[in-house]
């Protein structure tokens, strides 16, 4: 998965794990696990920070290839905003014979901060003010990239993951 804050990756994901019995594995779970954090407590900024961010980034892309080399279909569900994040896990697939396809969320600026401040009950910390902060890097010629607009309905969402994906 890829997008920023509020462009639809969890729920997209959640839909696509459930859809191919794929599994789920989540930046916000491992970087609040790595960080000794209890998932729906509100973390504070020290685990936002750019190491944090790159420990929790190498540990989800080696989550994610340990278990699909052991034949699991794997959805790693993070914003991989960097260029340098999306070039490790294309790395680690290459490494490990894995067929990598990066799904990139897409929404207008406005859907995600509304979708960002009505958010209850989610392991996510970012706020409005966190996505004001995001970017989105350009994506290398090596990236495999399907493209979601995620501000259709549910069920035209699910079209869409059946047509990339059959």
């Amino acid at each position: 998965m890829v997008g920023l804050s509020g462009s639809g990756k969890s729920t997209t994901a959640q839909h696509l794990a459930v859809q191919s019995g794929a599994i789920r594995l989540r930046s916000d779970a491992v970087r609040k696990h790595l960080a000794g954090v209890s998932l729906h407590e509100k973390a504070g900024d020290e685990i936002y920070t750019s190491a944090m961010s790159d420990k929790t980034y190498t540990r989800l892309i080696e989550l994610g290839a340990e278990l699909a080399s052991l034949g699991y279909r794997i959805i790693l569900d993070a914003k991989f905003d960097r260029q340098a994040k999306r070039a490790e896990a294309i790395s680690a697939a290459q490494k490990h014979g894995i067929s990598l396809t990066f799904l990139h969320c897409s929404a207008p600026i406005e859907v995600l901060k509304e979708r960002v401040m009505a958010r209850k009950g989610d392991i996510a910390d970012a706020t409005a003010d966190i996505l004001a902060k995001q970017s989105m890097e350009p994506f290398g010629e090596d990236a495999v990239v399907k493209t979601l607009d995620t501000t259709q309905s549910m069920a035209d969402v699910q079209n869409q993951l059946a047509d990339l994906f059959g």
